[in-house]
């Protein structure tokens, strides 16, 4: 009959522990944190999306500035940058793109206030559309195709489709 030493027996419920914590971090979804607002009451990322993206569009050249103003650290004009904790970024393509992306918000009505500040830039937004579902509209004579993506986080996008 084979001893079994006490040293493993001792380590087995830590082990038995740490392995089930693991499983339930994997399985468990993690929840989406409430929605920050900003002063006018939307979302800081959309906020941040009106005021850097739409703001400096067509050609996205004051991007990077305006977007210092949300606390994204090392904004530069090429590809953007993110806030110090992590919890918003700017994405910049001159002529061509720019995106917030923030942590996932278990606010609803997200989609609804992108359509709002997009129309209120003075640009036809569908109304009733689908989060999600990408359209096209024009900005300064440019035409855009603008997108609110829900996977993985919040993703307020609005790409060129002009060259």
């Amino acid at each position: 009959m084979k001893m079994i030493s006490t040293d493993r027996i001792s380590h087995r419920p830590a082990r038995f522990g740490a392995a089930l914590a693991l499983v339930a971090c994997l399985i468990v979804p993690q929840t989406a944190s409430a929605a920050p607002k900003s002063s006018k009451g939307n979302d800081i990322a959309i906020a941040a999306f009106k005021d850097v993206c739409l703001a400096s569009a067509p050609t996205f050249a004051t991007a990077a500035a305006k977007a210092k103003r949300y606390g994204v650290k090392d904004a530069d004009q090429q590809f953007g940058g993110m806030t110090e904790d992590g919890s918003m970024s700017v994405q910049v393509k001159p002529k061509k793109e720019c995106a917030v992306t923030s942590e996932n918000r278990s606010d609803p009505t997200l989609y609804a206030q992108f359509l709002r500040v997009i129309a209120s830039s003075g640009v036809d937004a569908p109304q009733g559309g689908k989060s999600g579902k990408p359209f096209v509209a024009t900005i300064k004579g440019k035409r855009f195709v603008f997108q609110h993506d829900r996977r993985g986080g919040e993703a307020y996008v609005m790409i060129s489709l002009d060259n």
